[in-house]
């Protein structure tokens, strides 16, 4: 019986999703020390914004919880390769890791406008670079060499 071997597509997406995913381990933001992305909710919950949920308020509030989408972005790179491995559209998980850190990205640097550059840590940067990589791809603006 001949063994089954999974093969994974190489292209710009798939690159792109394990930098995603290497990257969530590495220092996103710099606030008084570097904190790596998957440790970013419970920063967010340090600071007291959970806490500003029904019993301070009365009313719900949104954007407690919207900090955990964050997590939405290395789930879909792992989509991404999976169903690569499996010969499965990749195409949703690929947008979601594509727009979510371009679009964090944006509208961080509305917010902050040039504070934002200092505190961005190097797996923030290539967070929003393979976003970026993801997103050109999926445009077919750029493509691998050698790829038509």
């Amino acid at each position: 019986m001949a063994k089954s071997r999974i093969s994974f597509p190489v292209d710009l997406v798939t690159i792109g999703a394990a930098v995603i995913i290497v990257a969530f381990f590495l220092p996103w933001i710099k606030l008084g020390g570097s904190f790596a992305g998957y440790e970013i909710p419970d920063i967010a919950h340090a600071a007291g914004k959970a806490t500003s949920l029904k019993s301070w308020t009365g009313k719900f509030d949104i954007n407690v919880y919207l900090v955990y989408s964050l997590f939405l972005v290395p789930i879909s790179a792992a989509a991404i390769i999976a169903f690569g491995a499996m010969g499965k559209d990749r195409t949703i998980p690929a947008w979601i890791a594509a727009v979510m850190p371009t679009a964090g990205f944006v509208y961080g640097f509305i917010r902050l406008q040039f504070d934002l550059f200092p505190r961005l840590g190097v797996g923030g940067w290539l967070t929003v670079a393979a976003g970026v990589l993801i997103l050109l791809a999926l445009l077919n603006v750029i493509k691998m060499p050698g790829k038509r």
